[in-house]
């Protein structure tokens, strides 16, 4: 009997702990996804304050529609104070709901006090995302002009926002005289910031640009240069303005032509039309003579001549050359991708290439990953004209750690050169998707 009661007694203990056990083990389980759970949404937190600009604005844009669409908040902004006028504008230009922020606006700058001009800058965003483009300038012009770096804020930044909606919307000559307009405010300024200066001169150039390319396809050259010699003034060692002021000269007047050639020979002779040069400096030699300047015009035949063996020597134009991909090959070896490419170079120029190199940058965006530079062709084996094909230049990148989706972000840009000094961006290309 006493045996049967010992038994039964074990087996009590025995339940009373498998019970602990899973007392236990809930416990364990529940403390696990609890902090799980606490980590996930730490996570997002984490995650929501380091939201992408560009999302963040797409869903203030969403709440502030969704606000505007169950309420009216224009109603009885006379009796409003100032702030609540500027927060229901403000709501009102999220939603891109520009006319009911106008009103907001207006009533603000009544409502505001002198010296704040915060509604003023406010009124003409709404105003010029309207493109009202009078009313914004009646608004500019109707505060009084004087030396108050606010006022004087508010007008620059009203200028360049209303050249930017004209330059979106092609009007260029009108944007130009609005950053210039925005140039005269910002130099009022005692303390000036570089950056925002640059900002505006690199505006106002671009505009000028553009409104000379407008001339060009019209027929209007003279016109032209009078608008690029304005975007000099403003980028005084601009490539492209420069160039382009040589190429209109050409006709126009050859020796300023060669006179704005010749520095930028020395600087990109790689992204110069030869031909052009050539043509402006025949001409310039000819006007020399008519001119009774034969030194002058010696100078210009000279000039023709050493440039001709420059370009030979040196020079490789992107017209020249093709780029040929053979093979691409993309390896997975531990946590690193091999990238592996056969290319061929294509002479399509009329003239034989007896030597050049190769550079094969592998970049993410403006971040430039690997480089891998390799000699190509040599006077043993000379790229024959109209045709002649390079052996096989094989190219391995293998230095960095890559993950799959890196690499399908991923470019390879190739430069050619027979001087390091006047490299040539002959192709860039994607690392194709079909090598994983």
């Amino acid at each position: 009997m006493t045996k049967k009661k010992a038994k039964k007694q074990k087996t009590m203990a025995q339940i009373l702990m498998e019970y602990a056990r899973t007392v236990f083990a809930s416990f364990l389980v529940a403390l696990v996804f609890t902090t799980l759970l606490s980590i996930h949404a730490r996570s997002e937190m984490i995650k929501n304050l380091y939201i992408n600009p560009e999302e963040q604005q797409k869903l203030d844009e969403q709440l502030a529609r969704q606000l505007v669409t169950q309420s009216d908040f224009t109603k009885d902004l006379m009796s409003k104070k100032y702030s609540v006028c500027m927060q229901v504008g403000n709501l009102y230009e999220t939603a891109h709901d520009y006319a009911d922020a106008e009103i907001a606006f207006r009533f603000a700058v009544d409502k505001a006090r002198p010296g704040v001009y915060a509604p003023y800058i406010k009124l003409a965003s709404v105003l010029i995302a309207q493109e009202k483009f009078k009313e914004t300038e009646y608004l500019i012009n109707s505060v009084k002009d004087v030396n108050n770096k606010h006022l004087i804020k508010f007008k620059t930044r009203s200028y360049i926002d209303m050249g930017d909606k004209y330059y979106s919307i092609g009007k260029f000559l009108s944007a130009a005289k609005c950053y210039e307009k925005a140039d005269y405010y910002y130099n009022r300024f005692v303390k000036r910031d570089k950056k925002v200066e640059r900002a505006i001169d690199t505006r106002a150039a671009n505009a000028y640009l553009e409104t000379a390319d407008v001339m060009v396809k019209n027929g209007y050259n003279s016109e032209a240069v009078r608008f690029l010699k304005k975007a000099e003034q403003y980028e005084p060692e601009n490539f492209e303005i420069k160039y382009k002021l040589a190429i209109i000269y050409s006709d126009l007047d050859p020796i300023q032509s060669v006179e704005y050639f010749e520095p930028l020979l020395d600087k990109m002779p790689q992204d110069i039309d030869y031909g052009v040069y050539s043509k402006a400096l025949m001409k310039a030699a000819n006007i020399a003579d008519l001119q009774g300047q034969p030194t002058k015009a010696k100078y210009y035949r000279y000039k023709m001549h050493s440039i001709d063996l420059f370009i030979n020597q040196k020079v490789v134009y992107r017209n020249d050359v093709e780029i040929v991909l053979n093979s691409f090959s993309v390896r997975k070896l531990w946590f690193k991708y091999k990238l592996r490419a056969v290319y061929r170079v294509r002479n399509v120029s009329n003239t034989d290439i007896k030597f050049l190199f190769a550079e094969f940058v592998l970049r993410q965006g403006d971040k430039e990953l690997e480089k891998v530079a390799v000699k190509c062709v040599n006077k043993s084996a000379p790229l024959v004209s109209n045709g002649g094909e390079s052996g096989d230049i094989k190219v391995t990148f293998g230095k960095n750690i890559f993950t799959k989706k890196e690499l399908e972000q991923d470019f390879i840009d190739i430069y050619l050169y027979k001087d390091e000094k006047y490299k040539t961006l002959v192709a860039s290309m994607k690392v194709p998707l079909k090598s994983f």
